[in-house]
């Protein structure tokens, strides 16, 4: 669809490049849906304020549209990639783009945009940050494994 991997061996920088800028315009479109985007900052500690307002949106004291559900998932994806690397691919499961850290020696797949679905219609059962630190310690295991 986009084009960001010609094979697991090459990657296409270029395409690459435009992943991540659009990655990051949703996520920017995200952060204009939340009043108080002090606490958003691409940090690891960050990650429990977009849990809250998932959690707001949940209860419903406020509503974000299917795009910008969508930028709240691709705001964890900049926080994991910013943090810990990786490159996006396009996958044909739930999520249709994921967040792959550590090839070629191994491969943790991050499927944000399923979870944060979940958690928005599910509640506290699917809070990120327990999901967030399962991606964390594949990657210092170097694990190869999906993380949804």
């Amino acid at each position: 669809m986009f084009g960001f991997l010609k094979n697991t061996q090459h990657v296409d920088e270029d395409a690459q490049d435009e992943f991540v800028d659009r990655v990051h315009t949703a996520a920017e479109e995200f952060l204009t849906a939340v009043s108080d985007q002090s606490a958003l900052d691409y940090s690891l500690q960050s990650l429990g304020a977009l849990d809250s307002v998932l959690d707001d949106a949940h209860q419903g004291r406020i509503t974000l549209t299917p795009m910008q559900t969508v930028g709240a998932a691709a705001y964890l994806y900049e926080v994991a990639r910013r943090h810990y690397g990786g490159l996006y691919e396009v996958c044909d499961d739930e999520d249709p783009v994921v967040l792959v850290t550590g090839e070629p020696e191994f491969d943790v797949c991050l499927c944000a945009i399923a979870k944060v679905e979940r958690r928005i219609r599910d509640g506290e059962a699917e809070a990120l940050p327990a999901f967030f630190q399962r991606y964390v310690s594949a990657v210092n295991a170097r694990a190869s494994v999906t993380i949804s």
